[in-house]
């Protein structure tokens, strides 16, 4: 790693598991996971992620490393950062959102609520400091590609 984020970066991962490679088909996506950077320890980036297990903070994983995206919002300011991360922090202990990702495949906005999957938390914790990631997009239909192609995102580093 090249760089260090900051936090309420956004970080994209990818894996060769079968879900990552459903959510890849069903999103036209070549990323299945996103992420928030919460912040640094030594070399470790920090991330609130909403993971099967559900939304918690952890160390990025070895296999997240392998193949990566940071990119950050290059409008943000301080005030924000705190916001999209206090958000994050606060959705703690939520339950995924395995209901809400068959909105992709059936069209239909189905949400559980106080439930998440990765890209819409993300997708809400900005909307949360005032930032829209992408304009007139539901956070249930929000995708880990959909919000890598923002046009005001910025990417920082890459590794493929």
């Amino acid at each position: 790693m090249l760089i260090k984020p900051k936090p309420a970066d956004l970080f994209f991962t990818t894996s060769q598991s079968l879900f990552s490679a459903g959510v890849k088909f069903f999103t036209h996506s070549k990323w299945s996971h996103v992420q928030a950077v919460v912040g640094m320890e030594g070399e470790e980036i920090v991330v609130v992620s909403a993971d099967a297990e559900g939304v918690f903070c952890r160390a990025a994983r070895e296999g997240e490393l392998k193949r990566y995206a940071i990119l950050t919002y290059p409008g943000i300011t301080k005030e924000q950062r705190e916001k999209v991360c206090k958000f994050l922090f606060s959705k703690i202990g939520s339950g995924y959102d395995y209901i809400g990702i068959l909105d992709f495949l059936i069209d239909s906005d189905i949400q559980a609520e106080e439930r998440f999957f990765c890209s819409e938390l993300v997708f809400l914790a900005y909307q949360s400091a005032g930032i829209h990631l992408q304009e007139r997009m539901d956070h249930a239909f929000v995708s880990p590609e959909i919000l890598y192609i923002s046009p005001i995102l910025k990417v920082i580093e890459v590794k493929v």
